[in-house]
């Protein structure tokens, strides 16, 4: 028997939650005792919301992250339409989710500790995607990664003369931030073969061609 929602995401452990803008009729949460249906106190473990549009869910979470919702630990679930559904005019597509909400290289929403942490299909109607509150954790792996590493910064020229050819990879590569920039040099400089490079250099030129600002970015969103 296939799991729940409550079950695959253990939506139990949280001690104080809130679950906002549930559909009429839709039942997966009613397993969760003690819920708040609005915010009744200032942050919570658990915020679990139903939205129907990208931009719904942009407003959403920059709602809970300026008013600081989410308690230290805390898990902010996001449930939308999948493309496709049948149920719903709308959907919100996967790709556009991470360039719309500017996820940072390291997958931190701007100006917050709020990290994004997985996407698990609810059903067929909706994808539930997770984000963590892991302040702590945020700048740690630029500095491991920048105490024993080339300057890759130096690499950017080297990287832009070899897309040069491919002008839409060159046009969308130079409207990212210098630290997105790096990271692509990073991802294909870093490698040791130059077989390996070549390979690297044609998977950035296509993904960069789809507007993802790296290759940690467009992973998650094909998980």
């Amino acid at each position: 028997m296939a799991k729940s929602i409550v079950e695959k995401l253990q939506l139990t452990k949280y001690n104080t939650k809130v679950v906002l803008n549930v559909p009429q009729d839709f039942t997966e949460l009613d397993a969760l005792e003690n819920v708040d249906h609005s915010f009744k106190q200032k942050q919570y473990d658990l915020i679990f919301g139903f939205v129907y549009t990208m931009a719904e869910m942009k407003v959403f979470v920059e709602e809970i992250v300026a008013q600081n919702r989410l308690g230290e630990k805390g898990y902010l679930f996001v449930a939308y339409p999948k493309k496709g559904n049948a149920l719903y005019d709308t959907f919100v597509h996967r790709d556009e989710i991470m360039p719309t909400l500017n996820v940072d290289e390291e997958g931190f929403l701007p100006n917050s500790g709020l990290k994004f942490s997985r996407m698990v299909s609810m059903d067929e109607t909706f994808t539930v995607v997770g984000m963590k509150e892991a302040l702590k954790e945020k700048g740690k792996v630029t500095a491991r990664s920048g105490a024993d590493e080339p300057d890759y910064a130096t690499k950017i020229p080297d990287f832009k003369a070899l897309i040069a050819s491919d002008a839409p990879a060159l046009v969308e590569f130079e409207k990212l931030a210098a630290g997105y920039q790096k990271t692509w040099a990073r991802y294909v400089f870093s490698a040791k073969q130059q077989a390996t490079q070549e390979k690297r250099l044609l998977e950035a030129k296509e993904i960069i061609k789809e507007g993802y600002k790296s290759i940690d970015l467009y992973r998650r969103n094909k998980k």
